[in-house]
């Protein structure tokens, strides 16, 4: 008897998903493979699958939806507050160091001030990326206690300038970085205590940078009229201080890769004065993700957003000058 065609494409078909084994437990079923579907898609959608999924039998805490989380959720918005109420506030800092340093009528001074806080809002966001690998390696709590320390060291040394020059190195850069270590791992940490919650809570952190930028530039106008601009940034000091307490709140719940080979569980208090030996990661980024679709159109779209997005604040306080 003759075959038919369509048996040796069936097992054909057969002998492609066999050769592509068994799904990794803990990874997400695959879609069916279309008639387009060549076996090297397939390949590859099989290897962007099971990057993503992670190790086999890896399977993540439940969120406890609550409890200490949050209190995880205020120091949060503590943290997004804080460093972004200051940033968003600049204008006010811009008119007291024209007034420290030299002089509105001088254009040349106008430019240099203005790159202050420039400077100081363009690092925190570049330095993302480095601060999101600190936090893969040391967890949300060490990365953030000590950018948050960094940053305050930056602002109080701020207060003892001389001359507008050293304010590049001091709160722009040195300040920011220490912001961008404090604020990435505030990100993370959300997601180790609430899934279903995520939303919401998400909204109320956010919600702390908006209140701090409608209340901080009252706040540092009267200081910068009574103290002068030295001692304001000296104040400013204490939100850098309490943004340092609050990142000890951040208590792991995900053991790292590294603590679970040695035994040590992620929640255990005496696992943050163990001595253990430093062992960088395999991979530090994963370029996986980027093979989806989606995640590669929203990683490019919200940069391009953000170049419009900060002018306002560091452009529009130069048109009040001409009213």
């Amino acid at each position: 008897m003759v075959p038919s065609p369509a048996e040796p494409v069936a097992a054909q078909g057969t002998s492609e998903a066999e050769s592509l084994g068994p799904a990794p437990v803990g990874a997400a079923p695959l879609p069916d493979l279309g008639p387009s579907d060549s076996p090297e898609a397939a390949a590859e959608k099989v290897e962007v699958e099971v990057e993503l999924a992670g190790p086999a039998g890896a399977e993540p805490p439940q969120p406890p939806e609550g409890g200490w989380g949050w209190l995880v959720m205020l120091a949060a918005m503590w943290c997004n507050g804080s460093v972004f109420g200051v940033q968003n506030a600049c204008g006010v800092l811009f008119v007291s160091m024209l007034k420290t340093f030299g002089s509105k009528d001088d254009d040349q001074m106008v430019f240099k001030t203005a790159w202050v806080s420039s400077l100081s809002m363009g690092m925190i966001f570049f330095c993302c990326p480095i601060a999101s690998v600190f936090t893969d390696i040391f967890g949300c709590r060490k990365t953030a206690v000590v950018g948050a320390a960094i940053g305050f060291i930056g602002l109080l040394s701020s207060s003892f300038v001389s001359s507008i020059e050293p304010l590049y190195l001091t709160y722009g850069i040195i300040f920011a970085c220490g912001c961008s270590f404090a604020y990435q791992p505030s990100l993370v940490i959300l997601g180790h205590y609430f899934k279903k919650r995520l939303g919401l809570v998400n909204g109320i952190v956010t919600a702390g940078s908006s209140i701090f930028t409608i209340l901080l530039p009252y706040l540092l106008r009267v200081l910068t009229e009574r103290v002068g601009l030295f001692y304001t940034l000296r104040v400013l000091c204490i939100f850098m201080f309490v943004l340092f307490l609050a990142g000890f709140t951040y208590r792991p719940l995900i053991p790292r890769v590294r603590d679970k080979e040695s035994g040590i569980k992620g929640g255990n208090r005496s696992a943050l004065f163990q001595r253990k030996k430093f062992s960088p990661p395999k991979k530090v980024f994963n370029f996986a993700i980027f093979k989806v679709t989606a995640y590669a159109v929203w990683a490019v779209g919200i940069p391009l957003a953000l170049f419009g997005y900060f002018v306002p604040y560091v452009h529009l306080v130069s048109m009040l000058f001409w009213l």
